[in-house]
């Protein structure tokens, strides 16, 4: 495979978005193993994270490609575009899901009997926008369990603590799905697609996305009191929360015109949010670590 393959592949599955959920993974794995993960253990949780993740982005693409091809931001995308063919598309969701169960086994017994119900959960999430507006939820599920799964993969059992930074991955991811799905608002209705964007409006659907970080906030901060995490890492909770105040006053821009309303959503957003979850993992090891 050359070089310019393996970009349309990169592009195909934006390769570059596994940030949003590795680090809260990462930051799980860590509180779990008190800042000490095995290199065996860590490198097959990066391995069923990437696997997951391409696995769920993928089948994403293809289900999507009709609403693709139509929609004028993502016509141009590798797949309705052609640069890449369906069954090619087909061949990395079914080779990416058989390698991710394949990576949980190494880790324990629970992690590989729950590594199809994980595939399913990711997986679920490309269809839910045809028949509920709560989809953005669903979103965040699917990156919510990465949390979940490093904290088993790490001690070999379910346990509630995790639940909280996946409750927090999901109110992260809805928040900015909202917010992105505002692109889209006047497409998705001609289409018959649902999202929050299209059942409460714009205005409305900004304070869900606020309303959503906050929540963020206070789930991280009670994984930290579960975890008995000292002060210094409430003081990095606040430093995010001062970061995610900003991009709302930043990222988007409201002004009513006459009868209408003209939006417009900064493209660095998605950018900013990649580097709230990077530095959500830094205040983690800082924490365990020092």
């Amino acid at each position: 495979m050359n070089f310019r393959r393996l970009k349309i592949l990169s592009d195909l599955v934006v390769l570059p978005h596994s940030v949003f959920a590795l680090p809260f993974a990462l930051a799980s794995l860590l509180t779990a193993t008190r800042g000490r993960p095995p290199f065996r253990l860590l490198f097959w949780v990066v391995v069923c994270m990437v696997l997951a993740r391409t696995t769920a982005m993928a089948y994403n693409r293809l289900v999507d490609a009709e609403f693709d091809a139509r929609n004028p931001r993502t016509r141009n995308r590798d797949l309705p575009a052609g640069r890449i063919r369906p069954w090619q598309v087909r061949l990395v969701v079914a080779a990416c899901a058989f390698g991710f169960v394949l990576a949980c086994r190494p880790l324990n017994p629970l992690s590989f009997k729950l590594s199809p119900l994980a595939l399913a959960i990711v997986l679920f999430y490309s269809h839910t926008k045809r028949f509920t507006w709560t989809s953005h939820l669903f979103l965040g599920l699917a990156l919510g369990v990465a949390p979940l799964g490093a904290w088993v993969a790490a001690t070999g059992r379910f346990e509630t603590q995790p639940l909280w930074l996946a409750a927090a991955v999901v109110c992260f991811l809805a928040g900015f799905d909202i917010l992105y799905a505002t692109q889209d608002e006047a497409f998705d209705k001609a289409e018959g697609l649902q999202s929050w964007v299209v059942r409460w409006g714009i205005p409305n659907s900004l304070k869900a996305s606020r309303f959503f970080h906050f929540g963020m906030l206070g789930f991280l901060a009670g994984f930290g009191a579960q975890a008995g995490f000292p002060p210094f890492y409430y003081g990095g909770i606040g430093l995010i929360g001062a970061i995610l105040l900003y991009q709302h006053r930043t990222a988007y821009a409201l002004r009513r015109t006459g009868d209408g309303i003209q939006f417009t959503l900064s493209p660095s957003m998605m950018k900013m949010n990649g580097w709230i979850a990077v530095l959500y993992f830094v205040v983690v090891g800082v924490t365990v670590w020092f």
